[in-house]
Protein backbone atom coordinates (compact mmCIF):
# COMPACT_ATOMS: atom_id res chain seq x y z
CA UNK A 1 0.00 0.00 0.00
CA UNK A 2 2.84 2.59 1.05
CA UNK A 3 4.32 1.82 -2.51
CA UNK A 4 1.02 2.38 -4.32
CA UNK A 5 0.95 5.68 -2.13
CA UNK A 6 4.39 7.02 -2.99
CA UNK A 7 3.91 6.05 -6.90
CA UNK A 8 1.01 8.14 -6.95
CA UNK A 9 2.88 10.95 -5.35
CA UNK A 10 6.06 11.16 -6.66
CA UNK A 11 6.08 9.32 -10.01
CA UNK A 12 2.61 9.78 -11.13
CA UNK A 13 2.30 9.18 -14.44
CA UNK A 14 3.61 5.21 -14.19
CA UNK A 15 1.25 4.85 -10.81
CA UNK A 16 -2.12 6.12 -11.78
CA UNK A 17 -1.43 4.42 -15.29
CA UNK A 18 -1.01 1.17 -13.09
CA UNK A 19 -4.15 1.90 -10.64
CA UNK A 20 -6.89 2.48 -13.56
CA UNK A 21 -6.06 -1.01 -14.94
CA UNK A 22 -7.23 -2.64 -11.70
CA UNK A 23 -10.70 -1.90 -9.86
CA UNK A 24 -9.65 0.59 -6.98
CA UNK A 25 -12.73 2.34 -6.34
CA UNK A 26 -12.55 1.24 -2.22
CA UNK A 27 -9.52 1.69 -1.98
CA UNK A 28 -9.45 5.08 -3.38
CA UNK A 29 -12.42 5.72 -1.23
CA UNK A 30 -10.33 5.18 1.76
CA UNK A 31 -7.26 7.11 1.08
CA UNK A 32 -9.89 10.35 0.28
CA UNK A 33 -11.44 9.54 4.00
CA UNK A 34 -8.19 9.10 5.76
CA UNK A 35 -6.46 12.23 3.77
CA UNK A 36 -9.36 15.12 4.10
CA UNK A 37 -10.27 13.55 7.73
CA UNK A 38 -6.86 13.71 8.88
CA UNK A 39 -6.39 17.50 7.44
CA UNK A 40 -9.88 18.56 8.65
CA UNK A 41 -9.53 16.66 12.04
CA UNK A 42 -6.23 18.26 12.87
CA UNK A 43 -7.21 21.73 11.54
CA UNK A 44 -10.70 21.07 13.88
CA UNK A 45 -9.21 19.98 17.03
CA UNK A 46 -6.51 22.79 16.86
CA UNK A 47 -8.67 25.56 16.52
CA UNK A 48 -12.21 24.09 18.36
CA UNK A 49 -10.45 22.79 21.05
CA UNK A 50 -12.82 24.41 23.37
CA UNK A 51 -16.21 22.37 21.26
CA UNK A 52 -17.32 19.39 22.72
CA UNK A 53 -15.89 16.49 20.52
CA UNK A 54 -19.61 15.54 19.10
CA UNK A 55 -19.22 19.51 17.35
CA UNK A 56 -15.71 18.69 16.28
CA UNK A 57 -16.78 14.77 14.72
CA UNK A 58 -19.46 16.20 13.06
CA UNK A 59 -17.87 19.37 11.47
CA UNK A 60 -15.41 16.59 9.93
CA UNK A 61 -17.99 14.14 9.27
CA UNK A 62 -19.93 16.86 7.02
CA UNK A 63 -16.38 18.21 5.55
CA UNK A 64 -15.45 14.45 4.55
CA UNK A 65 -19.13 13.82 2.65
CA UNK A 66 -19.56 17.60 1.29
CA UNK A 67 -16.10 16.78 -0.21
CA UNK A 68 -16.41 13.49 -1.36
CA UNK A 69 -19.83 14.67 -2.78
CA UNK A 70 -18.36 17.63 -4.38
CA UNK A 71 -15.18 15.54 -5.93
CA UNK A 72 -17.58 12.80 -7.42
CA UNK A 73 -19.15 15.12 -9.47
CA UNK A 74 -16.83 17.51 -10.18
CA UNK A 75 -15.42 13.79 -11.61
CA UNK A 76 -18.36 13.58 -13.81
CA UNK A 77 -18.29 17.13 -14.98
CA UNK A 78 -14.85 16.59 -16.25
CA UNK A 79 -15.88 12.84 -18.29
CA UNK A 80 -18.69 15.18 -19.94
CA UNK A 81 -15.97 17.95 -20.75
CA UNK A 82 -13.73 14.92 -21.83
CA UNK A 83 -16.13 13.74 -24.40
CA UNK A 84 -17.07 16.94 -25.64
CA UNK A 85 -13.39 17.58 -26.39
CA UNK A 86 -12.99 14.54 -28.38
CA UNK A 87 -11.41 11.93 -26.07
CA UNK A 88 -14.26 9.05 -26.47
CA UNK A 89 -12.66 6.66 -25.15
CA UNK A 90 -12.72 7.67 -21.80
CA UNK A 91 -13.30 5.30 -18.97
CA UNK A 92 -16.21 7.55 -16.10
CA UNK A 93 -15.54 4.52 -13.19
CA UNK A 94 -11.62 5.01 -13.87
CA UNK A 95 -11.22 8.37 -13.31
CA UNK A 96 -13.74 8.67 -10.37
CA UNK A 97 -12.18 5.50 -9.00
CA UNK A 98 -8.69 8.23 -9.21
CA UNK A 99 -10.58 10.80 -7.45
CA UNK A 100 -9.93 9.93 -3.97
CA UNK A 101 -5.94 9.32 -4.98
CA UNK A 102 -5.88 13.03 -5.90
CA UNK A 103 -6.58 14.01 -2.36
CA UNK A 104 -3.56 12.65 -0.94
CA UNK A 105 -1.12 15.48 -1.09
CA UNK A 106 -3.09 16.28 2.23
CA UNK A 107 -2.19 13.32 3.95
CA UNK A 108 1.18 14.54 3.47
CA UNK A 109 0.57 18.38 4.27
CA UNK A 110 -1.70 17.07 7.17
CA UNK A 111 1.56 17.73 9.74
CA UNK A 112 2.01 21.37 8.58
CA UNK A 113 -1.78 21.83 9.64
CA UNK A 114 -0.65 20.49 12.48
CA UNK A 115 2.08 23.03 13.13
CA UNK A 116 -0.10 25.98 11.95
CA UNK A 117 -2.86 25.21 14.17
CA UNK A 118 -0.53 24.93 17.18
CA UNK A 119 0.41 28.65 16.13
CA UNK A 120 -2.67 30.01 16.68
CA UNK A 121 -4.30 32.68 14.88
CA UNK A 122 -0.56 33.61 13.83
CA UNK A 123 -0.55 29.84 11.94
CA UNK A 124 -3.13 31.02 9.78
CA UNK A 125 -1.04 32.45 6.96
CA UNK A 126 1.20 29.04 6.89
CA UNK A 127 -1.85 27.27 6.78
CA UNK A 128 -3.39 29.37 3.93
CA UNK A 129 -0.04 28.60 1.90
CA UNK A 130 -0.05 24.79 3.30
CA UNK A 131 -3.70 24.16 1.65
CA UNK A 132 -2.68 26.24 -1.86
CA UNK A 133 0.28 23.64 -1.83
CA UNK A 134 -1.99 20.69 -1.24
CA UNK A 135 -4.50 22.47 -4.02
CA UNK A 136 -1.68 23.00 -6.85
CA UNK A 137 -0.32 20.07 -5.84
CA UNK A 138 -4.21 17.98 -6.08
CA UNK A 139 -4.40 19.57 -9.58
CA UNK A 140 -1.41 18.18 -10.92
CA UNK A 141 -2.19 14.56 -9.67
CA UNK A 142 -5.86 15.63 -11.66
CA UNK A 143 -3.79 16.31 -14.67
CA UNK A 144 -1.86 13.05 -14.54
CA UNK A 145 -5.48 10.84 -13.55
CA UNK A 146 -7.09 12.37 -17.09
CA UNK A 147 -3.59 11.26 -18.80
CA UNK A 148 -3.83 8.03 -17.71
CA UNK A 149 -7.54 7.39 -18.02
CA UNK A 150 -8.37 9.22 -21.33
CA UNK A 151 -4.18 8.54 -22.76
CA UNK A 152 -4.21 11.77 -24.08
CA UNK A 153 -1.12 14.54 -23.97
CA UNK A 154 -0.74 16.97 -20.58
CA UNK A 155 -1.44 20.18 -22.55
CA UNK A 156 -4.82 18.78 -23.31
CA UNK A 157 -5.44 17.83 -19.92
CA UNK A 158 -4.39 21.08 -18.70
CA UNK A 159 -6.68 22.52 -20.86
CA UNK A 160 -9.32 20.48 -19.78
CA UNK A 161 -9.12 20.76 -16.22
CA UNK A 162 -8.85 24.78 -16.26
CA UNK A 163 -12.25 24.52 -18.45
CA UNK A 164 -13.44 22.77 -15.90
CA UNK A 165 -12.42 25.45 -13.25
CA UNK A 166 -13.86 28.23 -15.43
CA UNK A 167 -17.46 26.50 -15.75
CA UNK A 168 -16.96 25.64 -11.75
CA UNK A 169 -16.54 30.04 -10.69
CA UNK A 170 -19.12 30.95 -13.79
CA UNK A 171 -21.47 28.42 -12.13
CA UNK A 172 -20.67 29.19 -8.36
CA UNK A 173 -18.79 32.10 -7.46
CA UNK A 174 -19.71 34.71 -10.48
CA UNK A 175 -23.37 35.13 -9.80
CA UNK A 176 -22.60 36.15 -5.71
CA UNK A 177 -19.30 38.86 -7.39
CA UNK A 178 -22.29 40.03 -9.41
CA UNK A 179 -24.56 40.29 -7.02
CA UNK A 180 -22.65 42.24 -4.46
CA UNK A 181 -21.94 44.92 -7.14
CA UNK A 182 -24.98 45.13 -7.90
CA UNK A 183 -25.88 45.65 -3.64
CA UNK A 184 -22.65 47.58 -3.34
CA UNK A 185 -23.39 50.16 -6.61
CA UNK A 186 -26.96 50.11 -6.38
CA UNK A 187 -29.44 48.49 -9.53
Amino acid sequence: MRRKTFDVLFEPGAGLAALVKQPCLWRSAFYFTISVGFFTGVVTNCWLLEQPLQVRFAIILATVLIMATALSLYGFLLHGIMETFGALAGDPVGLICLLGYTTLPFLLLTPGALLAGKLGLGGLPLLGIIVLAGFVWMLYLLVRTLEAVYLIDCFRSLVALLFSLLLMYIVFVLPWQLLVKLITYGW
